[in-house]
């Protein structure tokens, strides 16, 4: 695994939930993504990824800062979607978003901060 995949995976995932949120598609009480203020940030969020990931070419940096950044931020919002599922701006973080927040967040870090020390080390 490496920030490339990591961000291409995230990229496309972040702008499917946009999408499925423009079209209202969900399940109720356990994946909601119609909040304007969270389609929006899927749109940004996995734009910024989707670029980092299959178009960056030489700035694999970018893609190790996206994993180290948005993973971090990922992972503290999926924690806290279980504290606290209702956010300002009208953003409710249910179950599967939890869920995704946890894993892209655990993915990210291990990616942007640990393969590379691990990789050396060897």
């Amino acid at each position: 695994m490496n920030v490339k995949t990591y961000c291409q995976v995230a990229g496309v995932l972040l702008l499917v939930l946009g999408v499925m949120g423009l079209l209202g598609i969900g399940i109720p009480g356990f994946l909601s993504v119609n909040e304007p203020t969270e389609i929006a940030l899927h749109f940004i969020t996995g734009g910024l990824a989707a670029w980092a990931g299959f178009t960056a070419g030489g700035y694999g940096s970018f893609s190790k800062t996206y994993a180290q950044v948005f993973g971090s931020i990922y992972l503290v919002l999926g924690v806290i979607g279980f504290i606290a599922p209702e956010l300002p701006l009208g953003i409710h973080l249910d179950l599967a978003c939890n869920l995704a927040h946890v894993v892209l967040g655990v993915w990210g870090v291990y990616v942007g901060f640990m393969v590379r020390e691990m990789a050396m080390s060897r």
